[in-house]
């Protein structure tokens, strides 16, 4: 069971103990992403991101790997819409040196010249590499429209030209707002008890905050799709398709139902989708479904990936399947079959412990809770085919979606064959 500690200058820490691993995950989650950034700025929360890794006061960027790859120590980093999030995953005799450079890139980062110089250079060959992507193209060019009107349409990375903006100055206020205690998660879990974990925050975070308030957190989540519709040419001998749909909100107990659903519906081979639009017909080479919760109110999409020439005929099979879980609902092998395949899933999920760390730290910053095995699963085990059919009609809104398309023909009118 995870202990939860909370300090006087609001930084949150979460323990959970796991006896029989050697492993310990180590996570220091920043609640900021995309969603907090303002014209000028755009991308800074993930240049952060990389510019952390990149030298301290005592550390080169070669210090900083090689100290953690020494002793075995698995570390990385990722920036998403609403945090960012510093990784570590090592022996436990080793986890004092991963919160060691951990909390040293926290709070001595140079941000040498030289060095924001190179990294906006590798940051824009990766704004690039996603560019050539005709997958991470689609879902960005439908985030673009589904959540116009909020800063989820943002593209995490930001544009060459705002990355080529970003100052030192810029950095340091932006971090002096969001990099504070009142705004940051700690987490731990493996082979590491709650004496253990406390004394390392104390001796390596406590004392170095010089914040504690953070800055207002962004709000403005009122969506409004103007466009349901949008194409972008790529001369790819698939085309890539992303439909759009409203999820829910945070806090919203039905992601249980919707998971559920979702497994069912397109998240494996023995799916409605795969098996028809994919084995019955042979429209599409892959296809799946995933929702996205936020205070924006979510999406889930629909992506797939075919030939130029077979994008009506998916659409249009799509759409009638779409209409037929819309009146008919799954039937009970598909709710017996996708709530066990979920809950087996969910609980092998449970024995690794950088899943548990950064569920735990994500469970504690957006929900200010820790995430229990034991709910979880009760919570699975008390979704029922009711809950996941009343679900679907008011998610699959024909009204509130829209579709994205990257590939050769980018005049076809999507709409004409999904509606």
């Amino acid at each position: 069971m995870a202990v939860i500690k909370e300090y006087d200058n609001g930084l949150k820490v979460i323990i959970e103990h796991m006896s029989g691993f050697e492993s310990v995950a180590f996570n220091l989650l920043v609640k900021t992403g995309s969603v907090n950034e303002e014209e000028g700025n755009y991308g800074i929360s993930h240049f952060i991101e990389h510019m952390l890794f990149k030298g301290t006061e005592k550390r080169s960027a070669f210090d900083i790997v090689d100290e953690l790859d020494s002793v075995g120590a698995n570390v990385n980093a990722y920036t998403d819409k609403t945090e960012t999030c510093y990784y570590t995953k090592s022996t436990y005799e080793n986890l004092e040196k991963c919160v060691d450079v951990l909390s040293d890139m926290f709070f001595n980062s140079t941000f040498d010249k030289k060095e924001m110089a190179r990294e906006k250079k590798v940051v824009c060959e990766e704004i690039s590499m996603y560019n050539d992507d005709a997958f991470s193209q689609s879902v960005i060019l439908a985030n673009k429209i589904f959540y116009n009107g909020t800063k989820f349409a943002l593209d995490v990375a930001g544009t060459k030209r705002s990355v080529y903006g970003l100052t030192k100055e810029k950095i340091l206020d932006y971090m002096s707002k969001y990099y504070v205690a009142d705004n940051v998660v700690i987490s731990f879990a493996g082979n590491v008890t709650e004496k253990q974990a406390l004394k390392l925050v104390e001796k390596y975070f406590i004392s170095q905050f010089k914040n504690k308030k953070s800055a207002k957190q962004n709000t403005d989540f009122n969506k409004k799709i103007v466009n349901n519709q949008i194409k972008s040419y790529k001369d790819n001998e698939q085309a890539q398709v992303c439909i759009s749909f409203p999820a829910l909100k945070k806090n919203d107990e039905r992601s249980y139902a919707l998971k559920v659903f979702n497994f069912a519906f397109g998240g494996g081979m023995s799916s409605r989708l795969f098996q028809r639009i994919r084995e019955k017909l042979g429209l599409v080479y892959s296809i799946n479904i995933n929702s996205y919760i936020n205070d924006a109110g979510g999406d889930t999409s629909i992506m797939f990936a075919t030939s130029t020439k077979n994008v009506p005929l998916a659409l249009k099979a799509i759409r009638e399947e779409i209409e037929s879980v819309k009146e008919n609902g799954i039937t009970e092998k598909e709710f017996t079959n996708s709530k066990n395949s979920y809950l087996s899933a969910t609980k092998l999920s449970f024995e690794n412990t950088a899943t548990v760390s950064l569920a735990n730290a994500k469970r504690l910053a957006f929900y200010n809770k820790a995430v229990s095995k034991k709910e979880t699963i009760e919570k699975l085990n008390n979704v029922t085919i009711e809950d996941i059919n009343s679900l679907i009609k008011e998610i699959f809104d024909f009204n509130n979606c829209c579709i994205s398309y990257v590939g050769k023909n980018s005049k076809i009118n999507l709409w004409k064959y999904f509606n």
